[in-house]
């Protein structure tokens, strides 16, 4: 007798294929949709709707905000008597909870308006509302929302992604990881020579976890343009990192021009380069732990209490394990990339290659991201990868920018989120499986079914 069969898990990609070979139905509503029949159930309805979204994302935003102003007054970095006016008087949480509270307004009044005056049920009517419930944007500040118009670009064309996947139109094995790849070869690219055209905020978070100092990679990037170094230059940029007697000795015999920049230019601290790869991630992964942390737990038990109370110690340690991973996934990328920056240097001191090419640091950026990223769960592989793109694609803009070879249009971040929330919202009124889970759970969580 042969052994039972395990169950067999169905993906979201195959459940939408069921739904697409069924016969089209007529108002195809799913059955806990709450449908507005006047105009006055409707007002009520999107009133409603925009208050608790408020409410939900304010708190959200609040209580990171908490978690991460108590990091700074366990570092003695703050003062505790602030806590509460920091986190929820904060006007970015406000601004955020807005940004929310009307989006779910707008989009429940549109939709379901549509709904009543068309007299029919289809994407049509989720198109229109997401168009207009992207607006919802102007709440947010003006260098804000080119970041979140930039996500909700890359969620929209996910979604179109998954769609033409469950139609097998088209399909790329390990995706997400490749597309993780490609975008931070270029963010990596633009953080050695290109640092303008990044965010600055980001750009300060990469220098802080990378642990190279800005004026070491100044020094880099002033080598690779074959631009010669003043007298004494690379010398003095190094005393301001508690060199080492080696380092000193190597950096002030340098020439104006050599073929790359030393090592003990690099991490003139440390002489050898594996204990400083193994430095760097010791020292990522326990400053980013506390972080990862924040950004696994406090989503968790906000927005998924009754899980965690139905079984705490799966739910909890479950969450651990990922943020155990988080740490490693961002302290492996970390040293990957430093590693290969001090083989390079190798090679050229054994005579092996004199190459100093900007478009190497492209190439350190895709191995050091494609590598580590399987680390990570498998689940946050593509809201990685999808974080990141919308740097990646600013990033190649502003360089195309400063070549004449693109114009700038104004406002047309506002434009980018309409457009996206357009499809992203048809996609959720029809085909919501299209969705990754991560916007999808968001999307439940902050603005029902309609």
């Amino acid at each position: 007798m042969e052994p039972p069969k395990p169950p067999h898990r169905v993906s979201s990609y195959q459940r939408l294929k069921v739904k697409l070979h069924r016969p089209p139905q007529e108002n195809p509503v799913p059955k806990d949709w709450h449908r507005p029949s006047n105009l006055e159930e409707l007002i009520h309805h999107a009133l409603k709707g925009g208050a608790r979204a408020f409410l939900l994302a304010y708190g959200v935003r609040a209580g990171v905000n908490f978690c991460l102003y108590l990091l700074r007054v366990m570092r003695k970095k703050a003062p505790i008597a602030n806590i509460l006016a920091a986190s929820f008087k904060n006007l970015d949480a406000l601004r955020f909870g807005a940004m929310f509270g009307s989006f779910a307004l707008l989009w429940k009044s549109v939709n379901n308006g549509m709904r009543l005056y068309r007299g029919k049920e289809d994407r049509l009517n989720g198109f229109v509302g997401g168009a207009a419930a992207g607006l919802a944007i102007l709440f947010e500040k003006p260098n804000r929302r080119v970041d979140i118009a930039q996500q909700l670009l890359v969620r929209a064309v996910q979604a179109i992604y998954n769609a033409g996947k469950a139609r097998d139109i088209f399909y790329f094995k390990n995706g997400d990881s490749l597309l993780f790849g490609l975008t931070c070869a270029q963010i990596l690219y633009a953080y050695t020579m290109q640092p303008q055209t990044l965010p600055p905020d980001f750009y300060v978070f990469m220098v802080k976890a990378a642990r190279v100092p800005e004026s070491l990679l100044r020094l880099n990037a002033k080598n690779i343009r074959k631009i010669p170094f003043e007298a004494g230059e690379a010398l003095h940029a190094i005393k301001r990192h508690r060199p080492t007697q080696h380092a000193i000795d190597v950096v002030s015999k340098l020439s104006s021009l050599p073929v790359v920049t030393p090592c003990e230019a690099v991490h003139p601290w440390m002489d050898s380069c594996n204990s400083t790869a193994i430095e760097r991630f010791s020292l990522v992964f326990k400053s980013m732990m506390p972080v990862y942390g924040t950004l696994h737990f406090v989503p968790l038990l906000l927005l998924r209490t009754k899980s965690v109370l139905e079984s705490p110690v799966k739910m909890l340690s479950r969450t651990a394990i990922n943020t155990i991973k988080s740490g490693a996934f961002l302290a492996s990328f970390v040293s990957i990339y430093q590693a290969q920056v001090c083989v390079h240097r190798k090679l050229v001191d054994m005579g092996i290659t004199s190459m100093n090419s900007k478009y190497f640091h492209f190439c350190y950026g895709f191995v050091c991201a494609y590598t580590s990223i399987f680390i990570e769960d498998k689940k946050r592989r593509s809201e990685l990868a999808l974080y990141v793109l919308p740097k990646a694609i600013q990033s190649l803009y502003l360089i195309a920018y400063q070549h004449r070879l693109i114009f700038k249009l104004k406002h047309f971040e506002v434009l980018m989120s309409s457009a996206a929330m357009a499809v992203i919202m048809s996609f959720y009124q029809d085909e919501p499986d299209v969705l990754s889970n991560f916007v999808r759970k968001i999307m439940v969580q902050f603005f029902g079914k309609n």
